[in-house]
């Protein structure tokens, strides 16, 4: 094997290597990043509001209510109320969900008052596509297979269509895609490694002819 095809085996190793460590660095995907925020005005009050732990009843709260994980038991999450026309678009910082097998992105929300929200995913944060309705009590799961949606999503806008429930609205409590859903996006460490892997490879080359 001749000393230049031993570098080029080398390095794209190295590469090859770098990126496989930030694939299994990668969270649980929930989302962690609020990209956009609309209040229609069909609230009680004047948004965001929602609930803080034990619900005693509505009130102003951080729209960050819907990032992460939520670690409160059930009936006592944090969330945000999206009453009808009120939206919320949120994003991943250190990963992209993909089309992966079975379902891919799960939207939680919290009581049992037949809340509903529409469910939209983005590849550019710009153009959003219908993957479905979301409903209350509990946990809506979606297949990106549904609606033929094979670009990586980079960001999930969900929509209020009602003002039911004690605090009106659909209520947000966090936005979460599997592991096996998650296509990580490499750190800028480590695109800086291939590229002057790459850069190597082909100095090395000119130098060669």
């Amino acid at each position: 094997m001749s000393a230049m095809r031993k570098f080029v085996i080398t390095a794209l190793a190295m590469a090859s290597a770098a990126f496989s460590v930030q694939a299994n660095a990668g969270t649980l995907g929930y989302a962690d990043v609020v990209l956009d925020y609309f209040d229609s005005g069909a609230g009680p009050i004047a948004g965001p509001y929602g609930g803080i732990g034990n619900f005693t009843g509505y009130q102003p709260v951080s729209t960050d209510v819907v990032l992460g994980s939520e670690p409160g038991p059930v009936g006592l999450n944090d969330f945000l109320s999206l009453p009808t026309g009120s939206y919320i678009t949120v994003g991943f910082t250190d990963e992209t969900a993909i089309d992966g097998v079975g379902n891919d992105i799960f939207i939680q929300e919290t009581g049992a008052s037949g809340e509903r929200a529409n469910v939209y995913v983005s590849s550019d944060t710009i153009n959003f596509v219908l993957l479905g309705v979301a409903a209350d009590d509990g946990t809506t799961a979606f297949d990106l297979a549904s609606i033929g949606f094979t670009d990586a999503v980079r960001a999930v806008k969900i929509v209020g269509l009602d003002n039911r429930g004690a605090s009106p609205g659909f209520d947000v409590v966090n936005v979460q895609v599997l592991p096996g859903s998650i296509a990580p996006v490499p750190e800028p460490e480590t695109v800086s490694m291939l590229l002057a892997g790459l850069g190597l490879i082909s100095a090395a080359i000119r130098r060669r002819k």
